[in-house]
C-alpha cells in the first residue's frame, strides 16, 4: 500500500512540476471570438524545438482576452501572478514582444501581465496549436489544432508561404530571427 501512494504522490509532484514548466510569451492577439473580446495568443518558450535543418516547432495557446483581465487579484494565484510581474518589471524584463513591435511601458506591463497569468493560471484555452517553420524557405504548417469547443485536428496541413502579416508572421519573426 506505501509504494502505492508513493507513487501517486510522486506522479503528482510530476504533473505538478511539469505544469510550472512553462514559459508562455504574447506573440499576437486574435479578434475571435468578438463575443468574449478576443484572444491572445502565446508560445512556449521552453518548448522552441529548433533542427539543424532551421525548422522551428513550437507550442501556442490562446486565451480569452476577457479571462485575463479577470484575474483576480486577492487570490493566492493571483497574488503570485502580480508578485511574479512585479519582479520581472522592476528587473527591466523586456517581452519578446517588443521586438516586433512598438509598446510603451504600460502595454509591456500588460503583456508581462498576461505573461505571467499564462503561466500561472488555469484559464480554459480558447485554441491551442503546433506550428512548423521553415524558417529559410519562409514556409510554415500547423501539425495539430484544437479550437473550441472540442475540434481537434491532427492531421498536419500542408506547407504555405508565412503570410506577410498576422499571428503567423509574427510567430515566424520571433522564431526565426533567434537562432
Amino acid at each position: 500500500m506505501r509504494i502505492i501512494v508513493a507513487c501517486t504522490l510522486a506522479l503528482t509532484l510530476a504533473s505538478v512540476a511539469r505544469a510550472n514548466d512553462v514559459d508562455w510569451k504574447v506573440y499576437g492577439a486574435v479578434p475571435i471570438p468578438v463575443d468574449q473580446g478576443g484572444s491572445v495568443c502565446f508560445y512556449d518558450a521552453n518548448r522552441v524545438i529548433r533542427s539543424a535543418d532551421k525548422h522551428v516547432r513550437v507550442s501556442t495557446q490562446c486565451l480569452s482576452q476577457k479571462d485575463l483581465n479577470a484575474l483576480d487579484t486577492k487570490g493566492e494565484i493571483g497574488r503570485k501572478i502580480v508578485e511574479n510581474a512585479t519582479r520581472k518589471v522592476l528587473a527591466h524584463y523586456v517581452p519578446p514582444i517588443a521586438l516586433i513591435d512598438d509598446i510603451d511601458s504600460d502595454q509591456a506591463t500588460a503583456v508581462i501581465r498576461y505573461e505571467e497569468t499564462a503561466n500561472l493560471g488555469d484559464l480554459p484555452l480558447q485554441a491551442e496549436l503546433v506550428y512548423e517553420f521553415n524558417c529559410p524557405e519562409l514556409m510554415m504548417r500547423r501539425l495539430s489544432t484544437y479550437v473550441r469547443p472540442q475540434r481537434r485536428n491532427d492531421k498536419p496541413t500542408t506547407w504555405e508561404r508565412i503570410p506577410p502579416q498576422g499571428t503567423g508572421a509574427r510567430l515566424s519573426k520571433l522564431l526565426c530571427a533567434q537562432r
